[in-house]
């Protein structure tokens, strides 16, 4: 088994999934918006579009949650990939203005829902901390709380970390579970959703367009189509192809041991350090701890492989807890990877592509806040308000230019290894 499709820690303990409908139970007609992808985005859209009076149809290439969306490290905090002063460089402080608290009302609506009754299963925690390797302190925004360091020493043992902020409106959860039950929102809402159907291509006709899919077992009708893929892109459009860059992430989840955790990481928060391709980690329900690493642009290693790597890595920053782990014979008990969808400016693109064609896509690794907002923002424009993609109409739609494109993000992230390396050395 591969490691992008390897069984990870949230399918083993997981809800029972939603009952989608199969494909052949398309009864003809023409819909009002076909969506291609399952993920946050486009299940949002869907719900949102549904709850407009359109009639939606997704259809996934897998199962709901078994791209990014399912498999991520559970983190949902404000802000976006980009940074606000990469943000403003390319739409102008208005645009990023309007962009920043799109992103804020996307975590706004997450917690919301987890704190509806039906999604208790997501297990939704409060507070996220957040580390830095260098000597530069970090700089605390809005709510959040500086930690000093013999406070940080109370909670964590791990020598690296210099200065370190709390931010107490990030949250962390299930995200397996909270997509099944946003699946099944969709569905109760009227929207129509199919798993395992590849689309294999979209055809503009008089009605709008074909959507066509893998085997010929149907031909969808829509008026309008969004590609919601994120880093699984299919071949309906060539545009995601050639403005997003499939990044891979790997996380790993050690065997139950709660009672290391106890001496080495006191707390229950998502904990997160400010490298581009640092760690992010937090302790779960079940006394494991979930650890997540990198960023690469090649390459798919096996889930023994990732294994060994995840443990290697949590010796770099936690070594004597990782000592106590061997001695107990613990390791990692589960091991993935996943694709994210990078654009070269780390922002999303989000609005037309052709006329009634939509993109939703290029979140960065930061979509469980970023997605939401941005689909609602999409939905929206679709029933009409024509204004509310418009903070997105002046992001740059830059080519990736395929293989050398992926080349120059490794050698990036590379460079950006190197350079906190150093940052941590010399400070």
């Amino acid at each position: 088994m591969t490691a992008l499709r390897a069984r990870t820690w949230y399918d083993a303990t997981a809800i029972t999934p939603p009952t989608t409908q199969p494909i052949t139970s398309i009864n003809g007609g023409v819909y009002d918006v076909a969506i291609i992808g399952a993920g946050l985005a486009g299940l949002v859209g869907a719900l949102t579009l549904a709850h407009g009076g359109a009639r939606v149809i997704v259809l996934e290439t897998d199962h709901i949650g078994s791209g990014a969306s399912g498999r991520n490290g559970g983190f949902c905090s404000a802000g976006w990939a980009a940074d606000h002063a990469q943000i403003t460089k390319q739409v102008g402080a208005e645009n990023a203005q309007t962009l920043e608290a799109l992103a804020q009302q996307g975590l706004d609506w997450m917690k919301t829902r987890m704190q509806m009754p039906h999604y208790a299963p997501c297990a939704m925690m409060q507070g996220e901390l957040i580390l830095s390797l260098s000597c530069t302190a970090l700089q605390p925004a809005g709510q959040d709380q500086v930690i000093t360091t013999p406070d940080l020493r109370k909670i964590l043992t791990a020598r690296r970390y210099k200065s370190a902020v709390y931010s107490p409106s990030a949250v962390h959860f299930h995200p397996l579970n909270f997509m099944r039950l946003l699946a099944q929102d969709v569905m109760d809402a009227g929207g129509e959703i199919i798993e395992n159907t590849p689309v294999i291509g979209v055809s503009k006709t008089a009605h709008g367009f074909d959507v066509r899919v893998a085997g010929g077992k149907a031909t969808i009708k829509a008026q309008r189509v969004i590609t919601a893929t994120g880093g699984y892109m299919g071949n309906d459009t060539p545009f995601s192809r050639r403005h997003l860059l499939p990044i891979r992430t790997y996380i790993g989840v050690t065997d139950p041991m709660p009672e290391i955790l106890d001496r080495h990481i006191k707390c229950h928060w998502a904990i997160a350090d400010t490298r581009r391709a640092g760690n992010y980690y937090r302790r779960l329900p079940d006394g494991r701890l979930l650890w997540g690493m990198a960023i690469t642009a090649f390459g798919t290693l096996d889930t023994d492989s990732i294994r060994h790597m995840v443990l290697r890595d949590m010796g770099t920053i936690y070594p004597e807890m990782v000592a106590q782990m061997q001695s107990r014979q613990a390791g990692i008990d589960f091991a993935w990877a996943g694709n994210m969808a990078y654009a070269r400016h780390y922002l999303p693109f989000v609005g037309e592509i052709g006329q009634n064609r939509y993109i939703l896509s290029g979140f960065g690794g930061h979509g469980m806040n970023t997605a939401p907002a941005a689909a609602q923002a999409l939905a929206a424009h679709i029933l009409g308000d024509h204004q509310a993609v418009q903070a997105f109409a002046n992001i740059p739609r830059l080519r990736v230019f395929g293989r050398i494109g992926a080349l120059a993000a490794e050698s990036s992230y590379r460079y950006m290894r190197l350079r906190d390396a150093l940052s941590e050395r010399l400070g």
